[in-house]
């Protein structure tokens, strides 16, 4: 991200003239230059979406009107959350209750900070004024979620570029990708960006996201707060909708094997779980195109590898 300008600089190198631009009154509140994000005058939304879950919104203007935000399907409610503040105004969002949180803004550069009633910070998403980009709060524990595949137990460190599909990651040893914009910090918040879509670095003291070639406006993101694994799990529920079947852990342990040295590895493992006394619904043994070695000579076909 770009080094930081005041407003009033940003709003110049753009060739905008510094003065508030007039809005309804029930919209544009405080006499201020207006919220430049990404190169682009914004309206920001905050929803409450239930005691422990914010909506941040936000929307470019174009000629004062709003930017259409395109459907994906990922939501259960498109429209999920009350309104508690909706500016275009960046002294407005001084210090905004939802729920059981607070949410304030400050500039230089333009910073969304999400709060506890007692000012405990949950997550802080910085932007920038003229730049595509967000950084974010990683915490100091482990950074868990995006979905299935990827680095296990700890995603910080690595650098997820959200390809979905066998070449995301290590098919060899980790297999597939289904990358989920679902972020859990194990320090109490998790944050969902449902749009747009984009990369992620966990390499440095804070988490960075880059948009893909639509940029990074508009900007429709959840931050939920809790300590509570099943309370965070529930928010993603509400949030994306509860799944259409049971998830696979849910039908016992499952063993899956990725890589076979003969036949006799078969029935090597179940010989072994059973030794053992090692409960075990399910034995999975990947196809060759999934692993190094797999128990056939091609996916699609059963020949015996």
């Amino acid at each position: 991200m770009s080094a930081p300008l005041s407003r009033r600089e940003a709003l110049k190198q753009l060739g905008v003239a510094g003065t508030a631009v007039a809005l309804p009154s029930a919209v544009l509140r405080g006499d201020d230059d207006g919220i430049l994000i990404a190169g682009q005058r914004t309206e920001i939304v905050v929803a409450s979406v239930s005691s422990a879950t914010v909506r941040i919104t936000v929307r470019p203007l174009q000629n004062d009107r709003l930017t259409p935000v395109a459907l994906t399907g990922a939501l259960e409610n498109p429209g999920a959350g009350r309104i508690v503040e909706r500016t275009r105004a960046s002294s407005a969002i001084a210090k905004v209750r939802v729920g059981d949180l607070v949410v304030r803004f400050t500039e230089n550069p333009p910073t969304l900070h999400v709060e506890s009633t007692n000012g405990t910070l949950v997550q802080r998403i910085t932007l920038d004024a003229l730049s595509n980009g967000l950084s974010f709060h990683l915490g100091d524990g482990p950074l868990l979620g995006l979905g299935e595949g990827g680095p296990q137990f700890d995603r910080k460190g690595s650098v997820d570029r959200m390809i979905i599909g066998q070449g995301g990651y290590r098919l060899g040893t980790h297999g597939t990708r289904a990358p989920i914009q679902w972020l859990v910090g194990t320090e109490g918040w998790a944050m969902f960006i449902h749009q747009p879509y984009g990369s992620f670095d966990f390499t440095g003291s804070t988490g960075a996201f880059t948009p893909g070639p639509s940029g990074l406006l508009p900007l429709d993101l959840f931050v939920v707060a809790s300590k509570d694994p099943t309370v965070i799990m529930r928010e993603y529920a509400r949030i994306t909708g509860l799944p259409e079947m049971p998830a696979l852990w849910t039908f016992g342990y499952q063993q899956s094997h990725r890589t076979l040295a003969g036949p006799g590895d078969l029935l090597g493992v179940a010989r072994t779980m059973r030794e053992k006394k090692l409960p075990c619904d399910t034995l999975i043994y990947l196809g060759t195109d999934f692993a190094p070695s797999g128990w056939n000579t091609h996916n699609g076909e059963f020949t015996w590898h």
